[in-house]
């Protein structure tokens, strides 16, 4: 792939996998139509979050059951066999989705502290991709993480934002933009920060990057950095995407684990 500057390779993709439901499908989705858009592996981890598991294992620990409100107790044993049950599945659709596109996938389960940084320099990839919530930790004994089928649908992307700097990761982030916007037939829109901090000089260098793989974008200047008004300006909705430099500074002001949280779709962070 190239990009202004000079030659720009993505070769892995990691995409977060756990228990918190049919909200994982979109980031899966997205991360394997972005390998074979790329020919770059793709791995898929399952988390399992130590702190639910320490948890667990105190004697005071309650479950209420989401239909009959019934309270029992919650084991460390019973939590652990309930996580190789999910993970099993999580395998399972990532095999099915990676074998659908073409695409060469490895399996892991992680376990460990599940906020951003940890997840992110834990593994050797370029683009990590994670679902709503970022992540957040979800324990539901009653729900699965995934159907056991995989649907054949394609999430239906609307929108891939990119929040755009001049670090090389940025343009990085553009040109996997680019790659997904093909595949997925949606629109690019490149987030700019205020006006000073040099935005005009950065949309100048993003339309010569979008220009190199023959791309347009539509470019938003982002006012007051917060993750409420970042997420306002991406959108809450599943049909979005956010493609960002894991160390890009607006997001880094706006607290990354926060903004994650308060956004609905797909976020892939590049390193």
């Amino acid at each position: 792939m190239n990009a202004v500057g000079g030659s720009v390779s993505i070769r892995r993709i990691v995409v977060k996998l756990d228990s918190g439901g049919a909200s994982g499908l979109p980031a899966l989705q997205v991360a394997v139509r972005l390998a074979a858009a790329l020919g770059a592996e793709l791995e898929g981890v399952f988390v399992e979050d130590i702190n639910l598991l320490r948890l667990a294992s105190l004697p005071f620990s309650r479950e209420v059951r989401a239909f009959s409100l019934a309270e029992q107790a919650i084991s460390a044993e019973g939590m652990q066999r309930d996580l190789r049950v999910l993970a099993r599945q999580a395998e399972q659709a990532l095999a099915q989705a990676a074998a659908a596109s073409g695409v060469r996938c490895s399996f892991r389960v992680w376990r460990g502290h599940t906020g951003v940084e940890n997840f992110s320099a834990s593994f050797e990839a370029d683009i990590l991709s994670l679902g709503a919530g970022g992540l957040r930790s979800a324990y539901h004994r009653a729900l699965p993480l995934l159907s056991a089928h995989v649907p054949a649908r394609v999430v239906a992307v609307e929108t891939i934002s990119v929040l755009f700097s001049d670090s090389p990761q940025s343009l990085k982030a553009l040109a996997a933009a680019c790659h997904l916007a093909g595949t997925l037939d949606a629109a690019i829109r490149v987030l700019l920060p205020p006006p000073a901090d040099a935005a005009g000089d950065l949309q100048r260098l993003a339309a010569e990057a979008l220009a190199a793989h023959g791309r347009q974008a539509g470019f938003v200047r982002l006012g007051a950095v917060s993750s409420t008004a970042l997420a306002e300006r991406i959108g809450r909705s599943a049909a979005n995407v956010l493609i960002a430099d894991v160390d890009h500074p607006l997001l880094r002001r706006a607290g990354v684990a926060h903004c994650l949280e308060q956004l609905a779709g797909t976020v892939l962070l590049v390193r």
